[in-house]
């Protein structure tokens, strides 16, 4: 028997996911331009953000080195106290007693026989105020479940105020409340008055300063409030802390406790010597922070404006932009800020008849980078070295001179306020100009908005490509349909061809 047959009959054969999967690419495509937009906005963001971060550092340096760097005294090791310096700290020696440490108040209730037994006459609501020197008092309102030691406990503590309140354990298998001031000293006795509850109030009511319970079962004293007594240089003074900051300038005492006794005196205590002397070693390695973190503001300013040569195009293209290039690459903004803040570096400060007027006077130079042949200069110009010796040298024999250089005196410019304009516009960082409004707050807020807006624009372009797909894939289905009814047809008119030549 004969046979005939027609190619490419036999069923559409059309793989229609394979299809859509290779338009989908190429469809996806036109979101490059966006991507790149996105991924640029983000880029300089990001650099932005990096150079707030280097910036603010410079300015953070220069605030502790008005601080802290100047006025930096070292202080001896005591026993009775411990000593720390600030500013207004002057070298200089005392000799300190340490007599008595403050202490907090302490009241507690006569003991009870169980802790959650109501204590009040069950006639309603009932007040406790309970005040502490001149502070706030607390006023806490008691229902009639609410009178046992453990719950008058937990409504103090609830207010959180200046005392705490526990139940604490006491001889035979009782209980006693017992409230604490928060502030040590003669400032934080304590006070109790119960309103609306004879009751309750004969339990609780305690007179401020009193030493002895006013009846055997009201509240009594546990410990007294006790202010701290210490005696500098042979002046003796009281305070209701055991910090205290107002009996040497620029110095801190936290007493520790009481000093020991006089061994050839009982009644006398034995002083401690507190040595507070200068020292330069914090300024000078506040200056060499200085100099680290304004090197680091060049690197990332420097990183991010890099350039590099175009790659070069293929096929007779163009030459391209190199993506290596930093996000802020001919930022004009950027430019500015550096090239103030190198102008600012390199001026000259202090008075008239000061010696030190420069940075470059106290051994602080620009280094100039050294590259050898065929090796590839980072593009950081500009940045600082110091000379350790001349700047040794500089604070031992004109100490006024550098701080005048760095802060200022009097009417004469400093390079700290110098910068601070600098900081002022870029930072935003005083009541003019709020931070929110500095130039650098701004571009970061320009380059959100813009990469919302693309973010916008690639979610409606993933849209109408999703759209397009689905198009195709019914177009695809519908073709897919009609090759196979062809081929139907096509077997159909081939078996008929057969059965006749048959």
């Amino acid at each position: 028997m004969a046979s005939f047959s027609m190619s490419g009959l036999g069923g559409s054969g059309l793989n229609i996911e394979d299809m859509i999967a290779q338009l989908s690419v190429a469809e996806n495509k036109k979101l490059n331009p966006y991507l790149q937009k996105q991924s640029n906005y983000s880029g300089q963001t990001s650099s932005w953000g990096k150079i707030s971060s280097a910036l603010d550092a410079v300015k953070s340096n220069l605030t502790k080195l008005q601080d802290e760097g100047f006025n930096g005294v070292s202080i001896g090791t005591n026993k009775a106290f411990n000593a720390t310096a600030s500013k207004g700290a002057i070298p200089n020696s005392y000799s300190v007693e340490v007599e008595q440490l403050a202490k907090a108040h302490k009241v507690g209730t006569a003991a009870q026989a169980n802790n959650d037994t109501q204590l009040g006459d069950g006639a309603g609501l009932r007040k406790v105020v309970i005040s502490t020197g001149e502070g706030k008092p607390i006023e806490v309102e008691l229902k009639d479940d609410e009178t046992s030691l453990v719950q008058i406990a937990k409504k103090i503590n609830a207010k959180n105020g200046d005392v705490t309140a526990a139940v604490m354990s006491a001889e035979g298998g009782k209980y006693q409340l017992v409230l604490t001031s928060k502030k040590t000293g003669e400032d934080g006795e304590i006070s109790i008055s119960v309103e609306g509850d004879d009751k309750l109030g004969k339990v609780l009511n305690y007179k401020q300063g009193s030493s002895e319970p006013i009846s055997e079962n009201s509240a009594r004293e546990i410990t007294p409030a006790k202010n701290a007594i210490i005696s500098i240089d042979g002046t003796k003074m009281e305070r209701s802390t055991n910090t205290i900051t107002d009996a040497i300038e620029g110095i801190t005492l936290e007493l520790r406790e009481v000093s020991e006794k006089d061994p050839d005196d009982a009644t006398k205590f034995k002083p401690e010597t507190l040595s507070v002397t200068a020292d330069t070693s914090k300024v000078k390695s506040l200056i060499e922070e200085f100099v680290k973190v304004y090197n680091n503001y060049l690197n990332t300013a420097a990183t991010a404006s890099a350039y590099k040569e175009p790659e070069k195009g293929s096929g007779g293209q163009l030459a391209q932009m190199n993506p290596s290039n930093g996000a802020l690459f001919g930022d004009g903004t950027l430019r500015r800020l550096t090239s103030e803040m190198k102008s600012a570096i390199s001026g000259s400060y202090g008075d008239a008849d000061d010696l030190l007027k420069s940075l470059g006077s106290i051994g602080i130079s620009v280094k100039f980078e050294e590259a050898k042949p065929g090796e590839e200069r980072s593009g950081t110009l500009g940045l600082l070295s110091i000379d350790s010796k001349k700047l040794d040298e500089a604070l031992k024999n004109n100490p006024n001179d550098v701080e005048a250089l760095f802060l200022g005196k009097g009417a004469g410019q400093s390079l700290k306020g110098a910068l601070e304009d600098v900081f002022k516009n870029y930072l935003g960082d005083n009541d003019s100009i709020p931070k929110t409004e500095g130039t650098i707050s701004t571009a970061i807020k320009g380059l959100k908005e813009q990469g919302s807006r693309v973010e916008k624009q690639i979610s409606r372009m993933q849209e109408r490509i999703q759209d397009s797909l689905d198009r195709s894939r019914k177009e695809f289905q519908r073709l897919d349909l009609a090759m196979t009814e062809m081929n139907n047809m096509s077997q159909q008119l081939q078996s008929a061809l057969l059965g006749i030549m048959g």
